[in-house]
This record gives structure tokens, C-alpha cells and sequence, in this order.
């Protein structure tokens, strides 16, 4: 309990002393440097809050990067330049330093320079630190249970599964069929020959003879290819007897 009371309460309270007492030679050395008292005042808290950021954004920064280490140098910088602002003030005025233009700029240095690292520690935390997003989380529904209760299950008679319909299929209507060209009815007739001959094969003279009464070109030569057309299609044909010519 009281160590850490002690860490709580005491670490601050420490610091703070340690700080005060460090603020009036910060003020003296800025006045030597030439600067007006009333912005000198402000030469304690730019060191202090450079130590104390620079402290805070080391212990923000992940394990073992450069930013941490750099920014853990920035607090021990600001603890060095209070120690050294201690000391050079105490000197100067007892009369063992004189103040000496290396002094000057020194002390002219110190603001800019802490704004500068700052700066490039704020940046460093900034992109090394992950974002968080808010996550909405909804309300849960109430969940109702799917299963019935004793009473429910008692009074509600059982349905019968609805026996899903299938359609009907639709019949797609005919193409309608294109019309025989003259070519296709003269193989129709000379194919037909075969079949009133008996199974023969018909001779020139009857292609010729059925051509002719059924409206066609009817030469022997479109009847001897019409009938190696007929043929083709169907080779089976080739090998029927003759047909006898009348």
C-alpha cells in the first residue's frame, strides 16, 4: 500500500520539486542571454514540458523502435539543458564564468530546438501509434425458441406438409416446317420406287416414268442422280436386286 502510494503520490510531487527549484536559474540564464524578463519566464515551462512530453510519448511508442529511443534521448535532453541552465546561471553569478557570446546562443538555441524535436516525436507517435475504430454494437433481438411448449404442442393440430404444385410444362409450338424443294421431291419419288418394286432397285425407265407423272424433270440423267443421292443416304439400298424393266 505504501509503495504505491509512493508511486502514485510521490513520483509527481518530486518532479514537481525537482522542477521548481530548477526554474529560477532557467529564468536568470535567459535574462543574461538578453532576453526580456517577461518572456524569460517562459524558458522553465518550455524545458519542463519538453521533459514531461517526451517522457509521455517514450512510453506510447512500441518496445525497441527508433522513435522510442528517440524520444526517451528528448527527456534526458531536457534534464541535461535544466541541469546545465543550474549550473551556468550559478556560475555566471558568482563570478567563476563569464557570459560569453557561446553563452548567447546557446541559450537563443534552446526553443526552437525543443520545438523542433517535439514536433518530429508528436509526428512519430502519431503514425506508430494503431488506430482504433468504434465498433457499433447492436442490441440483441430476442430469440424466440423454434420449439413448441408442452401446451402449445397439446392444442395445436398437426398440418400436413403443402405438396408444392409442379407446373405445367409448356409445350414450345412447331416450327413450321419449310417447304420441299424440287430437288428433295424428286428424291422423294425415286425413293419411293424402291419400296412399290418389292425391295428393288428401280431401273432408269421407272425413275424416268414416275418423274414424269408426278410433274418433274424427269431425264435419265436427273434419275441416275437422284437415285446415287437416295443411295447415299441409305447404302443399304445398293445391295437389293434389279428390278426387272418392263
Amino acid at each position: 500500500m505504501i509503495v504505491r502510494l509512493a508511486i502514485l503520490g510521490g513520483r509527481p510531487a518530486v518532479l514537481a520539486a525537482a522542477l521548481a527549484l530548477s526554474a529560477p536559474g532557467e529564468y536568470r540564464l535567459a535574462v543574461l542571454a538578453g532576453w526580456d524578463w517577461r518572456f524569460a519566464l517562459i524558458m522553465p515551462a518550455v524545458l519542463s514540458l519538453y521533459a514531461a512530453v517526451a517522457a509521455a510519448i517514450a512510453g506510447s511508442l512500441p518496445k525497441g523502435s527508433i522513435e522510442r529511443k528517440q524520444a526517451n534521448a528528448g527527456a534526458l535532453i531536457a534534464l541535461m539543458l535544466a541541469l546545465a541552465a543550474q549550473v551556468a546561471s550559478h556560475l555566471i553569478e558568482a563570478g567563476y564564468l563569464e557570459k560569453s557570446p557561446a553563452v548567447v546562443v546557446a541559450v537563443s538555441a534552446v526553443p526552437p530546438a525543443v520545438a523542433a524535436h517535439v514536433l518530429h516525436l508528436t509526428a512519430a507517435a502519431s503514425r506508430l501509434t494503431p488506430k482504433v475504430q468504434p465498433v457499433s454494437v447492436s442490441e440483441p433481438a430476442a430469440q424466440e425458441s423454434l420449439e413448441p411448449k408442452p401446451e402449445e404442442a397439446n392444442e395445436a393440430p398437426a398440418q400436413e406438409p403443402e405438396v408444392m404444385e409442379e407446373p405445367e410444362a409448356v409445350m414450345e409450338p412447331e416450327k413450321p416446317q419449310e417447304p420441299l424443294t424440287q430437288r428433295d421431291r424428286i428424291d422423294l419419288v425415286v425413293r419411293g420406287l424402291y419400296d412399290s418394286l418389292g425391295d428393288c432397285r428401280p431401273a432408269t425407265r421407272h425413275m424416268v416414268a414416275a418423274l414424269a407423272d408426278a410433274g418433274l424433270p424427269s431425264s435419265e440423267g436427273t434419275a441416275r442422280e437422284s437415285r446415287k443421292r437416295v443411295e447415299a443416304a441409305e447404302p443399304h439400298l445398293k445391295d437389293l436386286p434389279d428390278a426387272i424393266a418392263a
